[in-house]
């Protein structure tokens, strides 16, 4: 596998743009458009939280047939929580961009982002819509990573190049999110395009494993978004025998490639987090169950007072074991060892002589690991998060 340029449009048959129709005050891109030159067999993971938007009930009914064709995004505007008005909102763009393509509406999907409780201003997007799809090609996959962006400090895109039974296959992704990310999808749109042909029953299946070994690992606020989108395209195009599940060597090349470019994207979202200035793995092992070693990774990781000890540069290890120790999880606090990196500081229930300045050198690394063990199995979680600092505060103080 190897990584290439060209993102989203990297794979065979897809074109791409991106512009600002108006929806945003800062004049910054706030439409952006993927189209594929053929059907594409289609996936989608969303948002678990109830209040979901409502480009969400209108994809779920379009992806009955697992087609699509062409997904249209706005940024800037959530289109959540406004009633009937919103569905009916996202009806009007798909169908109108349906006109303009000369393609069925319900081969349109459709992903909002941005401020919720405000209605979307589908004349703006009316208007720019000639705009947008005349001005789509291959060279604009750039521009539509910008058009999806709301308060990530830089676009996230990546696309791969692989090989199966002697045919190049390509796989191109693009994702917004800094802010309101928890696990369990977080407040995040991700898009992913693929020239591969896959039965609907293999790529959602790689969609769904792809998501959990990636976006699913990652929290910056703990806040889960009303508006968490992954979807993947496969027009086929690479001309490979179609996958299925019983194709074992070729539904785990994609499978490789696919939670490739998704753990890339989680690390970026991650590495982008609102006020953010460090990178964090937390990795707990020594579990009695994956469940377990997962609960206590969480709790870690959003807890307020370790996510601003990391901020500080502070080793505060106690911060730390007090939040392993109200996960919930039935935790023997002799057994339990923590480490800096591989500087131990806690070991059989008692702290260990640690040099305070090493560790504090190591805490102002942008990238910091902490290591938990249980003691108690052999089952094991990671989880990547991020500091909490005074620009998270000054960011969302005022989001309007």
């Amino acid at each position: 596998m190897k990584i290439i340029e060209g993102g989203i449009t990297a794979p065979k048959g897809y074109q791409a743009n991106g512009l600002h129709c108006g929806i945003k005050r800062s004049g910054k891109p706030d439409l952006a458009l993927i189209y594929s030159k053929v059907p594409a067999t289609a996936a989608a993971v969303f948002t678990t939280n109830c209040f979901a938007a409502h480009h969400i009930v209108l994809d779920k009914a379009n992806l009955r047939n697992n087609l699509t064709r062409a997904i249209i995004i706005n940024s800037g505007n959530a289109n959540c929580a406004v009633g009937n008005k919103g569905l009916h909102d996202a009806e009007c763009v798909t169908g109108m961009l349906g006109a303009r393509l000369g393609i069925a509406p319900g081969l349109i999907l459709m992903a909002s982002t941005g401020i919720i409780g405000k209605r979307l201003p589908v004349g703006k997007i009316e208007d720019a819509l000639t705009s947008l799809t005349d001005g789509m090609s291959k060279k604009k996959y750039a521009a539509a990573s910008r058009a999806i962006m709301t308060t990530d400090k830089k676009s996230k895109q990546i696309a791969v190049k692989f090989d199966i039974a002697g045919k190049n296959v390509y796989v191109g992704a693009m994702a917004k999110g800094a802010g309101m990310i928890e696990p369990n999808m977080a407040t995040m749109l991700c898009f992913i395009t693929s020239d591969i042909s896959i039965e609907p029953v293999a790529l959602k299946r790689a969609l769904k494993i792809a998501v959990n070994d990636s976006f699913n690992r990652i929290t910056i606020d703990g806040d889960t978004s009303t508006n968490d989108t992954v979807i993947a395209m496969a027009n086929g195009l690479a001309g490979n025998k179609k996958l299925t599940l019983a194709d074992h060597g070729g539904f785990f090349s994609f499978l490789q490639a696919l939670k490739f470019v998704c753990r890339y994207l989680a690390g970026q979202i991650v590495l982008d987090g609102e006020g953010a200035t460090k990178f964090i793995e937390i990795k707990v092992r020594g579990a009695l169950s994956e469940v377990q070693a997962d609960k206590v990774a969480r709790r870690i990781a959003k807890s307020p007072l370790f996510k601003t000890a990391m901020f500080g540069g502070d080793p505060n290890w106690g911060r730390i074991v007090a939040a392993c120790g109200s996960s919930g999880v039935n935790i023997i606090p002799r057994k339990v060892e923590l480490y800096f990196g591989q500087t131990a500081v806690f070991k059989n229930g008692v702290p260990l002589v640690a040099d305070r300045n090493k560790l504090r050198k190591l805490l102002r690394k942008r990238e910091i690991e902490l290591n938990l063990n249980l003691n108690q199995g052999d089952a094991e979680a990671f989880i990547w998060t991020c500091d909490l600092s005074e620009e998270y505060v000054r960011l969302n103080a005022r989001y309007d």
